[in-house]
C-alpha cells in the first residue's frame, strides 16, 4: 500500500495519463482513505469521474478539493470544465474569472476561457486571453492556433498567418495548423500559396475534408476547373455528407460539361436542399432542375448560415436602430452594394440608369466591394453615382462601419448571392429598407430583405408564394439596359473563324448553364439546318469544358467542327459579332442575362422557353417587352421545331431582325430616362411606406 502522498498522486496520474479512467477512479478510492486531505487525489478523483460522465461525482470531489486547498488553479479550471459540459458557460466563465484573479497569467485558465469565449463568438476577449497565454508560454503550439482561428473570426487574416505560422514553427506537421494558414491566406487572395498550404494539409491528413473543398474553391478561382471538380470527389469521398462540396462538385461539372454521372449528383443535391441540409450555395442551384419551393427552401437555409455569420459582429457593434437620413435630407439616399462595379455585366446593365438618376429627386451611392481595376467602367460608374465609396479589401465589419456612417434610406443589394457577394452584411440590417434587385434571379430567403424589384414575367402571380421578399414591380423589364453600349465594327465572318455562309446560331452564355438538356435541343437543331454552325464562348486556357463539348456532339451525331469558340475580347467587339448571329439559342433552367440584353441590343433576335424560376424566365420578359412574344416558347419541341424554321428560311429570320431593330425604338425596353422615373417612384413608393409605419408591401407600379 502507498503511504507517500507524492507517489499516490503520480500513480493516479499515470493511469489518467493511459485513458484508464475506471481503473483510476477505483484506485483513488483507495488512496483517498489513506490521504483524505491531499487536495490533488480529490482532483485527480473528479478527472477520472468527469472522463467517465459522472458529472455529480466529479463535482462532489472538487469541492473537497477546493475545501482543502482554495487555491488550487487547476481545480478551479477543472470546475469550470465541468459547467461548461453542462452547458453553464457563464459559470464557467465566472470560475475561470476566479482562478485568474488567484493567477493572473495562469495558462490553462487563460486558454480555457478564450475557448469559452470563442465558442460564444466573443472573438476579440478570445484573442485577449490566448494572446496573454501565450506571453506566459510562447512555445505552445495550440495556443497559437487557437489565437490564429480567433484572429480569423475577427477577420484580421494577416494576423492569423502570422499565428499560425509560429504554431507551424512548433509543429511543423500539423495538419490543422496548414488548414488555418491556407484559409488565412485565401482571404488574402494569396490564392497560389492558399493552394499549397491546402495540399500540404492534405499530405499529412488525407481524409481532410474541408482541406480538399477548401483547395477546391482556390482552384476553381484560378480556372483550373477540373483539378477543382477532382478536388470536391477527394472531399466527397472523405465526407459522404459534405453538402458544399456536392453543390460545388455539381457546378464544377456543369462549367466542364461533364455530363458522365452529373444526373445522379443532382439528385443528391436536390434531396439534400429538400432535407434543409446547410452548406448549399443557392447561385449554384439555380443551374438545376429545381422548382421554385426547392430555390426558396435552399435560399432560406443559406440565408440562417449568413445571420450566424453576423451576430458575432452585431452583438459587438450594437450598431443602432437603422433610420436612413430622412428626413432630415433633401433627398432619399440610396445605397448601390455590388462586388459589380468594374468590368462586370452589373455594370453594363446600369451604367445609364445611373447616370439618368444623376437628375432625380434621389441621392445615389455606391459602395463598391472590390478594388478600382483602372478600367473604363469603373471610371464611368464614379462619375456617375452621386457618392462613390472604395471599400475593395474591407473586412466585414469595416464594411459595415462604412455603410452604416452613410445612412441610407433605402440599401440595394445587387449582388445577392452571387460570387463576391456580402449577404452578411445586409443580415445586420443597416438600412430602414433593404432591397435585392438585379444580379441575383431569386429569392434570397431571408427576412431582412424588405423588397424584390421584379416585373409581371419574372415573377408571375402564379409562382408569388416562393418568394420572402416582399415584390415591387416596374411596369417594364425589371432589367436596366446601357443605351449607350458601343458596338465596334465586325470583321468579316473568316476573320471570326466561321464558314463563308450558312445560318450562325449562337450561345454566348457561361457554360454551367448548359444543361445536357439544353445541348441536346442544340444538336437537334443542327442536324435540322444542315450547314449551320454554333458559336459559343470559348472557356479559359487548360479547361476541358470546350473538348467536352465537341466530344458530345460527335456523339450526338454532328460534326464537332460545327462547334465554334470565340475568345473573349473587349466588349464592343464581342456585340460586333451579332452582326453575323441569325439567331441566338437561350439556356435553361438558367437563362441569359446581361447575355441576352447584349444580343437583342445588337439586333440579333434570341429564342427561348421560360420556365417557373426567375432565372428561366429572364430573357423571356426581353422578348416579352419588345412584342417579340413567339420567341417565347412553351416546350422543348416547340423550341426545336421554331429554331428549325427559321434557320431554313433567311427572309423570316431577316424580317425578325427588322422587327427587333423597330421594337428597339419604341418598346421602352432601352428607354432609361422612362426607366429612370420608374424606378424612382418605386424607391419613393416603397420609403413612403415605411414613413406611415406600413410593413413592406407588394407593390406594383403601373
Amino acid at each position: 500500500m502507498n503511504h507517500d502522498p507524492n507517489l499516490a498522486i503520480d500513480e493516479l496520474a499515470e493511469l489518467l495519463a493511459k485513458s484508464n479512467p475506471a481503473v483510476a477512479r477505483q484506485r483513488a478510492h483507495a488512496l483517498l482513505v489513506l490521504h483524505p486531505k491531499v487536495a490533488e487525489l480529490w482532483r485527480l478523483s473528479a478527472i477520472a469521474a468527469l472522463q467517465l460522465g459522472d458529472y455529480d461525482a466529479a463535482d462532489a470531489m472538487l469541492e473537497n478539493a477546493l475545501e482543502l486547498a482554495p487555491n488550487l488553479i487547476e481545480a478551479w479550471c477543472n470546475r469550470a470544465s465541468l459547467q461548461a459540459m453542462r452547458g453553464d458557460i457563464a459559470a464557467a466563465e465566472s470560475t475561470l474569472q476566479h482562478a485568474l484573479i488567484l493567477a493572473p497569467g495562469h495558462v490553462a485558465a487563460l486558454n480555457n476561457r478564450g475557448r469559452l469565449r470563442h465558442a460564444r463568438s466573443d472573438y476579440a476577449g478570445a484573442a485577449q486571453d490566448f494572446s496573454a497565454a501565450l506571453r506566459s508560454q510562447p512555445d505552445y503550439a495550440n495556443g497559437w492556433l487557437n489565437l490564429a482561428a480567433a484572429q480569423q473570426a475577427l477577420q484580421d487574416f494577416s494576423a492569423a498567418e502570422n499565428s499560425a505560422r509560429r504554431a507551424l514553427v512548433l509543429a511543423p506537421n500539423w495538419p490543422d495548423a496548414w488548414f488555418v494558414l491556407g484559409t488565412a491566406l485565401a482571404k488574402q487572395q494569396r490564392g497560389g500559396d492558399a493552394i499549397a498550404a491546402y495540399r500540404t494539409t492534405l499530405a499529412h491528413a488525407p481524409r481532410h475534408a474541408q482541406a480538399a473543398y477548401n483547395l477546391a474553391l482556390e482552384l476553381e478561382e484560378k480556372g483550373d476547373w477540373f483539378a477543382a471538380a477532382r478536388a470536391c470527389e477527394h472531399a466527397l469521398d472523405a465526407a459522404p455528407d459534405a453538402y458544399a462540396a456536392l453543390a460545388e462538385l455539381v457546378f464544377l461539372k456543369r462549367r466542364l460539361c461533364e455530363w458522365d454521372g452529373l444526373d445522379a449528383l443532382s439528385a443528391r443535391l436536390l434531396e439534400a436542399v429538400d432535407r434543409g441540409e446547410e452548406g448549399i450555395t443557392p447561385f449554384s442551384f439555380l443551374a438545376e432542375a429545381a422548382t421554385p419551393a426547392q430555390q426558396l427552401k435552399c435560399a432560406r437555409r443559406f440565408a440562417q448560415t449568413q445571420q450566424e455569420v453576423a451576430a458575432p459582429l452585431a452583438a459587438r457593434l450594437r450598431f443602432p436602430a437603422a433610420q436612413g437620413s430622412a428626413p432630415t435630407s433633401e433627398k432619399l439616399r440610396i445605397g448601390f452594394f455590388s462586388a459589380g462595379f468594374g468590368e462586370h455585366p452589373t455594370a453594363l446593365l446600369i451604367f445609364e440608369l445611373i447616370e439618368r438618376l444623376r437628375s432625380s429627386s434621389i441621392h445615389t451611392i455606391a459602395f463598391a466591394t472590390t478594388s478600382d481595376e483602372g478600367g473604363n467602367s469603373r471610371q464611368r460608374l464614379m462619375a456617375g453615382f452621386h457618392e462613390f465609396h472604395d471599400l475593395g479589401g474591407f473586412t466585414l465589419e469595416q464594411t459595415a462601419r462604412a455603410v452604416a456612417a452613410a445612412k441610407s434610406d433605402i440599401l440595394i443589394d445587387l449582388d445577392g448571392y452571387c460570387s463576391g457577394s456580402m449577404p452578411a452584411l445586409f443580415a445586420l440590417k443597416l438600412a430602414p429598407i433593404q432591397v435585392n434587385w438585379l444580379a441575383y434571379p431569386g429569392t434570397l430567403g431571408a427576412d431582412y430583405y424588405d423588397y424584390l424589384i421584379a416585373d409581371h414575367f419574372v415573377v408571375p402571380a402564379i409562382q408569388r408564394a416562393f418568394y420572402s421578399e416582399a415584390i415591387a414591380r416596374l411596369p417594364r423589364c425589371f432589367q436596366p439596359n446601357d443605351g449607350t453600349r458601343v458596338i465596334a465594327t465586325p470583321l468579316a465572318r473568316h476573320d471570326y473563324g466561321l464558314p463563308e455562309s450558312g445560318i450562325v446560331f449562337a450561345s454566348f452564355n457561361n457554360s454551367y448553364k448548359f444543361t445536357l438538356r439544353t445541348f441536346t435541343r442544340w444538336m437537334k437543331i443542327l442536324a435540322g439546318v444542315p450547314g449551320s454552325v454554333l458559336w459559343l464562348l470559348a472557356s479559359p486556357p487548360g479547361t476541358s469544358t470546350d473538348a467536352n463539348l465537341r466530344r458530345a456532339a460527335q456523339v450526338a451525331g454532328i460534326d464537332p467542327q460545327r462547334l465554334m469558340f470565340a475568345p473573349k475580347i473587349a466588349h464592343a467587339q464581342h456585340l460586333a459579332r451579332y452582326i453575323h448571329t441569325d439567331l441566338f439559342l437561350d439556356s435553361n433552367p438558367y437563362n441569359a442575362h446581361t447575355t441576352a440584353s447584349d444580343a437583342l441590343w445588337a439586333g440579333c433576335p434570341l429564342l427561348t422557353q421560360p420556365g417557373n424560376t426567375f432565372a428561366s424566365r429572364v430573357a423571356g420578359s426581353l422578348n416579352h417587352h419588345l412584342g417579340l412574344h413567339e420567341l417565347n416558347t412553351d416546350s422543348d419541341q416547340a423550341y426545336v421545331d421554331l429554331a428549325i424554321t427559321l434557320g431554313r428560311d433567311p427572309a423570316r429570320l431577316r424580317e425578325l431582325r427588322e422587327r427587333l431593330a423597330a421594337a428597339k425604338n419604341v418598346s421602352g425596353l432601352f428607354d432609361m430616362q422612362s426607366y429612370a422615373q420608374d424606378f424612382e417612384r418605386l424607391l419613393i413608393a416603397m420609403f413612403a411606406r415605411r414613413q406611415r409605419g406600413e410593413t413592406a408591401t407588394d407593390l406594383d407600379l403601373f
